[in-house]
């Protein structure tokens, strides 16, 4: 396993025929992960950059290494770069972290889980984000039915 382990994943998932991209097709999506996540378990920037580079599904898989890195090297892995780029309004990397805690202490290692309310959040601001990036996509689509 070693010296496979030290190969690229491209080259790993070539073997699958898989070199020009990860389709979200669990067969090709889980080995690929798996095998960024175990080349890099600790090293979130690393992962995420050579699941990334696979090409294909790339928000899937980034999402599952993501989550793979996550659990395994914790909230401090993340590049500080990475979230200081975050807009995600009305919700902020603040809000999140109080939302993973939150849901930290459901799973307790003693005891009942905490119970608690909403988390609270101005939600009209979801509407009138997800309005501009409805009218986003869907210029973008109609776009593309002109001609070049």
């Amino acid at each position: 396993m070693g010296q496979r382990k030290t190969q690229p994943a491209r080259r790993m998932a070539g073997r699958f025929g898989r070199s020009h991209g990860v389709s979200g097709f669990v067969l090709h999506t889980v080995p690929a992960v798996l095998y960024v996540w175990l080349r890099h378990p600790g090293d979130f920037r690393r992962a995420i950059e050579e699941i990334v580079r696979l090409g294909g599904d790339t928000d899937t898989t980034g999402a599952i290494v993501g989550a793979l890195v996550g659990a395994t090297a914790g909230v401090g892995a993340i590049p500080p770069e990475w979230l200081a780029g975050l807009v995600e309004w009305p919700r902020t990397v603040g809000w999140m972290e109080r939302l993973a805690e939150r849901l930290a202490r459901q799973f307790p290692s003693e005891g009942a889980p905490e119970r608690s309310g909403p988390l609270p959040l101005f939600w009209p601001g979801l509407i009138a984000r997800n309005a501009v990036f409805m009218l986003i996509v869907l210029g973008h689509g109609f776009r593309r039915l002109l001609p070049a």
